[in-house]
């Protein structure tokens, strides 16, 4: 398996994840410009208690998919389990919304939602198993795919409702039509192959899911704590500034989010083989490019945060300390996902799990001291700092299985690259606000000055870049 393999596959998965930010993006900006902050901020909560609901009825269910699925053998049966599994925590959960309805009603902000809710969990969890059958076949563009499409057919439904002047009942009609547009192509993608498992495959999807369950409560705590606690102290419109600020940095994590998804699979394919060297080279090219986005993402935050939010409205320009704060939470990120995939690739969930506790914990009480003391930015140094320090103990877990080099020249020179984009927007930003066409403009050539200097400094993204658009032009040229 050459690692150009492994490269294609990762931008394959990147170019489905930077269509899904654009969807995303999209549809947050108009939600921002034409319903503003407190809409924003109630579908905000609204999704932040879906994916709640959604990380209650999994378990660790669909990350023991992927694994067993990835390993090549019963992949009906074990799909057909994980399934049912899914199914049958959802029963209690859908009790519970209807018992306690008034209080979920107000805390997310509108009586409507309840309904909203349960459909909008249902086809959530529908979708995810579908979507960890392909990533379990190594089919991670394709698991991508139904993500945009989500997030394509979520903003048609917004662009149509909302204009039609249903509001917010609109918006939530959006996000349950999307989770459906979804599924029926996850149908066509990966046609349902459903056997009877035994009582084995329950058993070894337990084995994994009893230390994997709470990477996908990791993951869910750390994209929503800081959102569910703010919704506890702060009115709605500042959930939807903040929101709105997680959105923008959203893009600087799809490359390694990419990779480190594409990684899983593969590593998991090697470790069944012993192939320990063939992973070490593997893990060491992957962060090379791992902090590509994030790295300048931090520089060129901190300079064009301001004028940035002012392009969906003034009343967003408050929330520029917090973008900032958020991408430094998403450069650790972007190292710690890449760690922490293939440490569950290599079958030891059970450090993940030690990992993911302290975590959990440190994330949700920081929050509620910081929120409760300092308010609303206090969610995003809570978030990074919890962060900072998870990649730390994640990196401390990778090195006492595998030896590997950290490729510190090239993160290096990635650094130095981004200063030098950040000296060149410093001087040509204006001393009064960006307009939204100039703001636009600066970020793209910030974007062309990066890729540039990057391209000089770091040989081995050079080779590598010059090999993949080879391959991509001769593929090209066998169409014609």
């Amino acid at each position: 398996m050459k690692y150009t393999k492994i490269l294609r596959s990762s931008l394959g998965t990147f170019a489905t994840r930077i269509g899904l930010s654009v969807a995303i993006f999209l549809g947050t900006f108009y939600l921002a410009v034409a319903t503003g902050p407190r809409v924003l901020g109630i579908y905000s909560l609204f999704v932040a208690v879906v994916r709640i609901f959604d990380l209650v009825t999994n378990a660790g269910v669909v990350e023991a998919a992927q694994k067993r699925i990835s390993e090549g053998t019963d992949t009906a049966a074990f799909l057909t389990a994980a399934l049912l599994v899914r199914l049958a925590l959802f029963a209690p959960v859908a009790l519970a919304v209807l018992v306690f309805h008034r209080e979920i009603a107000a805390y997310v902000g509108h009586e409507a939602v309840v309904a909203f809710l349960l459909a909008g969990s249902c086809g959530l969890l529908v979708r995810k198993i579908i979507e960890s059958g392909l990533v379990g076949e190594k089919r991670v563009a394709q698991a991508g795919l139904l993500q945009f499409v989500f997030a394509t057919g979520q903003l048609v439904s917004w662009v149509v409702l909302v204009s039609l002047g249903y509001g917010l009942f609109g918006v939530l009609v959006g996000y349950v039509v999307g989770q459906v547009l979804a599924i029926g192509v996850g149908v066509v993608l990966f046609p349902p192959r459903l056997q009877r498992p035994s009582l084995w495959h329950f058993r070894s999807l337990f084995r994994f899911a009893k230390y994997g369950w709470i990477g996908s409560v990791t993951t869910q705590l750390w994209v929503w704590t800081d959102t569910l606690v703010l919704g506890l102290f702060v009115v709605h419109a500042f959930v939807g500034v903040y929101e709105l600020s997680w959105q923008i940095t959203g893009v600087l994590f799809l490359l390694a989010s990419a990779i480190s998804t594409t990684l899983f699979a593969n590593v998991s394919e090697l470790a069944a083989q012993n192939e320990t060297d063939r992973i070490t080279d593997l893990l060491e090219r992957s962060l090379v490019y791992t902090g590509i986005l994030a790295i300048p993402g931090l520089v060129g935050g901190t300079i064009l945060a301001e004028p940035l939010l002012s392009i969906f409205g003034e009343e967003y320009r408050i929330g520029a300390t917090v973008v900032v704060v958020l991408i430094l939470a998403r450069v650790f990120h972007s190292y710690e996902v890449v760690f922490g995939k293939v440490i569950n690739a290599l079958d030891r969930p059970d450090l993940m799990f030690r990992t993911n506790t302290v975590f959990i914990a440190l994330n949700v009480v920081l929050n509620l001291i910081a929120v409760g003391t300092i308010g609303w930015i206090g969610a995003a140094i809570a978030t990074s700092f919890a962060m900072i320090l998870k990649t730390g103990l994640t990196f401390y877990y990778i090195r006492s299985l595998l030896e590997f080099s950290v490729p510190i020249k090239e993160i290096l020179m990635e650094v130095v690259s981004a200063l030098l984009m950040g000296v060149c927007l410093w001087l040509l930003v204006p001393n009064t606000s960006a307009g939204p066409l100039e703001t636009v403009l600066l970020v793209g050539l910030g974007a062309a000055i990066y890729a540039v200097a990057v391209l000089v400094l770091v040989e081995r993204i050079r080779i590598a870049s010059v090999r993949v658009g080879r391959n991509l032009l001769s593929r090209s040229k066998s169409l014609f």
